[in-house]
């Protein structure tokens, strides 16, 4: 449960009147439960709390609040007090909230953060939004190969507090090459006099600053790593992303494929400003992400219309043709989407390739058959208790199945072709679905009326 549903507005009242309460009711609290309770104020209010806040308070949620609330406090408060807040924070966590500011007003930010802060945080601002390079962290053990073991937990006990992970240590040549990794559980056991080389796997998995964040994550997810390295092109150690920051990164990842399944364009990297925040979002963008697709569909929609009109006259003639076009429509979308969805997801896991365009039509053609054939039954029975007569229920039945079939074919081929085209599955996909399903399957329909009623 957050914590702000848990206070009520006296105590919340309470909060923002007295400051002096703030460092006993608000300091041995989580980072991240006191962001629930900025996030569940009033923005104006939120502000308030956020500038009695230590600084040393105020940088550790800031990496915890949606994007538009950061927004707010990055532009509102002094700019002295973000740089002094953003210094006790890792460095891409740093960078990633400086992305909230235009670059002109990062300046004083960045002047009022120490110098290794600044350049840290400048450093991973030239990497592209959506690299690791704006993930890393330049905060990792690095050990000598020709340690021994002992040498090597003297000098962990004499690290940086704030690195990023010990849970993997990385070995570096006398060049601060990358040769190797040693886990801790590892290293622990070891004989005191054991050499590091000899302990170490050498054959590392490693990115470069400008590979996709979605690779990281798909590299880290398939070997489970706690951390994965970044490197140059001599395979100089830059440094590592985390594991919490994959996370994010598939976070974000699922949300805007939620969007783009819904036919919402989420932004190119939507993680670096933000741009998956609901009420951070404008008006003015939400309809501009929103009325490309619909301005496309709701022409591509006038084929129904199309359709309908050409088969005016045989609609006339038998008017209970009509009772049944919101079935036929619906049952077709909904086993489109389903079949859209599973090879949206076997695509996004690597499990289905375009080359695996027959194999994959063979299956859901099969399926929707089969699909088909039990949804017949069932629409043929419910039109027959209707007392439309045996020849309109023959015709219902057979268009779903038709229809089924139809749905699954084009929901497996869509998702496929978008891909070999270089075009997001997931922006065309569903309401391409929606489209042609809807109008092919009611041309289905009253072709199958008009050859089984002779109308």
């Amino acid at each position: 449960m957050r914590l702000g549903s848990l206070l009520g507005p006296d105590v919340k009242e309470l909060i923002l009147e007295d400051p002096s309460c703030l460092s006993a009711g608000l300091g041995e609290l989580h980072a991240a439960d006191v962001a629930d309770l900025l996030e569940e104020l009033p923005r104006e209010d939120g502000v308030r709390l956020a500038e009695r806040l230590q600084d040393a308070q105020l940088g550790s949620i800031l990496p915890y609040l949606s994007g538009g609330v950061v927004r707010q406090l990055v532009t509102r408060l002094a700019p002295k007090r973000i740089g002094v807040a953003l210094d006790g924070l890792e460095h891409d966590d740093a960078a990633r909230i400086l992305t909230f500011l235009p670059e002109e007003k990062r300046v004083p930010v960045l002047q009022a953060m120490s110098a290794k802060g600044a350049a840290a945080a400048k450093n991973l601002l030239k990497f592209d939004p959506g690299t690791a390079g704006r993930l890393m962290t330049d905060k990792f053990v690095k050990l000598k190969p020709e340690w021994t073991v002992a040498e090597t937990l003297e000098h962990l006990k004499k690290i940086d507090p704030e690195v990023a992970t010990v849970a993997d240590l990385y070995v570096v040549d006398a060049s601060d090459r990358l040769v190797g990794v040693l886990s801790l559980r590892k290293l622990l056991p070891a004989p005191p006099q054991k050499k590091i080389f000899e302990l170490m796997t050498a054959e590392l998995i490693a990115v470069k600053p400008d590979t996709k964040q979605d690779e990281v994550a798909r590299l880290v997810s398939k070997y489970g790593f706690n951390a994965l390295p970044v490197v140059d092109d001599e395979r100089h150690g830059l440094g590592i992303v985390t594991v919490d920051d994959v996370v994010d990164v598939l976070v974000a990842r699922e949300t805007e494929a939620a969007l783009r399944m819904g036919g919402v364009e989420a932004g190119a990297e939507p993680w670096e400003r933000g741009a998956l925040d609901y009420f951070g979002t404008s008006i003015v963008k939400v309809v501009r992400s929103r009325i490309g697709w619909l301005l496309l569909l709701f022409v591509a929609e006038t084929m129904t219309g199309t359709v309908l009109r050409h088969f005016e006259g045989e609609l006339a003639k038998v008017v209970a043709l009509s009772f049944f076009i919101p079935l036929i429509i619906g049952t077709g979308g909904n086993a489109g989407s389903q079949t859209v969805s599973t090879i949206i997801r076997a695509l996004a896991l690597g499990q289905v390739r375009v080359k695996d365009a027959l194999k994959v039509l063979i299956r859901e053609t099969s399926a929707g058959f089969l699909l088909g054939i039990l949804l017949c039954i069932v629409a043929g029975l419910r039109s027959l208790l209707w007392g439309t007569g045996p020849s309109l229920a023959l015709v219902v039945g057979i268009t779903i199945m038709a229809v089924c079939a139809w749905a699954n074919i084009v929901g497996s081929m869509v998702p496929l072709m978008a891909q070999k085209l270089k075009i997001d599955p997931t922006v065309v996909s569903a309401p391409m679905i929606t489209t042609v399903v809807d109008a092919t399957g009611l041309a289905i329909y009253l072709l199958v009326a008009k050859a089984v009623m002779k109308i």
